[in-house]
């Protein structure tokens, strides 16, 4: 019997595991192997290139048998962007930011955003791609990254469907100065009965669809992680933050730089804090003394390995913090606050240390940056609480009965792991870009 295969349908900007959203997907791409299917992945809509005006996919996408971006003509690894009018938009963000740093003020020189394409209006011929893309797939399973997604599903009729659900939208706090939808309980209810089943991160959003959601079957999906063999304390004085430029990610690390961050500079005035990822680069414009933005890093696993205590100062969000499991994977010495913990609370338990308030955070930091042995046996707990919890084979179980009650019988796993598809999928898809016109 041949192996059948799993359409992932997705908005987001995906060219790897660089944010806790796309590593969270891949990860469950890697599952959808381990349970003998074959997964391909869709983007219906241009706008998932922002202002990137070409997306360089790194080598963790080949868990995909096959990607495809409408709008977007692609070259190898690289997929370069058509519309004109995303050259325009990078132009006018260079001679904003030009003009900020010359001191210049007002309406007209601030950044602009591009909209948050997830979430986005599908459109015509969004619909009439993602139908050609699915009759060359011919998906056993359609699964939507994000319940914003499921407006393809009336594209991929006559299979089972999921969605990747990510995050709790309705209980986001932050307001205005979040970065994606604000969506209602009724609406995001509503949007979440579309389909089969409703992979949840944590168990709290689990919960939440057992109760709110009953229609469709809600799979609790963990994020897996591989720990390291042991405990790393790292290096004393040098603190790490990783994270994207979002909204719970830049509000989390302003409130660290203004209230916590001062009273551990005065404690230890040598103290460095590395910022690796893009959050940076969503930071008010000002000096923080010791505060060293890294931008993108392909490699964490140094920084992992020199930090004394890594820190999670998120005040706001939903879902499972990616980058704490991580952190946790890594055998650090983890600092954090209740929102980073939640819905994983009692695994976190005695291997993270929890602290709300900006003087118990500073001191949190400050002790473990002096205790090299407080250090090892923090990060020694946090390991052995992620061997036991974010297992692949635990995280995935649910997920996994789930697709085998969908597909193909276990004995396809070895074709599914050699990418053994209809050649004519493998094809390259580039005469449907007429289509790609907006």
């Amino acid at each position: 019997m041949p192996a059948k295969h799993v359409l992932f349908i997705s908005r987001q900007r995906i060219v790897g595991a660089t944010n806790g959203s796309s590593t969270y997907l891949l990860d469950l791409a890697a599952a959808v192997r381990r349970a003998g299917m074959v997964p391909h992945l869709v983007q219906p809509s241009p706008e998932v290139a922002g202002r990137w005006p070409v997306l360089s996919m790194r080598p963790e996408m080949a868990v995909f048998a096959s990607h495809r971006i409408r709008g977007l003509l692609r070259l190898g690894r690289h997929y370069l962007v058509l519309d004109p009018r995303v050259y325009c938009a990078i132009a006018m963000a260079g001679l904003r930011g030009l003009a900020r740093k010359l001191g210049m003020r007002g309406a007209w020189v601030r950044d602009r955003p591009m909209p948050y394409a997830v979430a986005g209006r599908w459109s015509d011929a969004d619909h009439a791609w993602l139908r050609i893309a699915a009759a060359k797939v011919r998906p056993d399973v359609a699964i939507a990254d994000y319940m914003f997604c499921t407006e393809g599903f009336a594209d991929v009729p006559g299979v089972p469907t999921a969605i990747v659900m990510h995050d709790l939208f309705h209980v986001r706090a932050g307001g205005s100065a979040d970065s994606v939808a604000l969506v209602d309980r009724d609406a995001e209810v509503a949007m979440l009965a579309r389909a089969d089943a409703v992979l949840a991160i944590q168990a709290a959003e689990a919960d939440f669809l057992v109760r709110e959601v009953p229609g469709v079957e809600a799979i609790l999906t963990p994020m897996a992680a591989q720990p390291v063999a042991a405990a790393i304390p790292g290096e004393e004085g040098r603190l790490l933050f990783v994270g994207s430029n979002t909204a719970p990610n830049v509000v989390g690390l302003e409130w660290f730089c203004e209230e916590v961050w001062p009273l551990v500079r005065a404690a230890r005035p040598g103290v460095v804090l590395d910022v690796a990822g893009t959050v940076a680069r969503g930071l008010s414009a000002g000096e923080r003394p010791g505060v060293r933005p890294l931008g993108l890093v392909d490699d964490l696993a140094p920084l992992y390995a020199r930090a004394s205590v890594v820190i999670s100062p998120l005040t706001f969000g939903s879902g499972l913090k990616i980058k704490l499991v991580e952190a946790m994977a890594s055998g650090k010495a983890v600092v954090a606050t209740p929102i980073t913990v939640e819905g994983v609370e009692a695994i976190c338990s005695g291997a993270v240390r929890v602290a709300a308030e900006a003087g118990h955070f500073a001191d949190a930091i400050i002790a473990l940056d002096a205790d090299r042995e407080a250090r090892r046996a923090l990060g020694e707990a946090a390991r052995c609480a992620v061997a036991e919890h974010f297992g692949a084979e635990r995280c995935h179980a649910g997920f996994a009965a789930w697709l085998a009650r969908c597909g193909p019988p276990a004995q396809n796993a070895a074709v599914a792991e050699n990418n053994t598809v209809d050649p004519a999928i493998e094809e390259p898809f580039l005469v449907e870009e007429k289509l790609g016109s907006r």
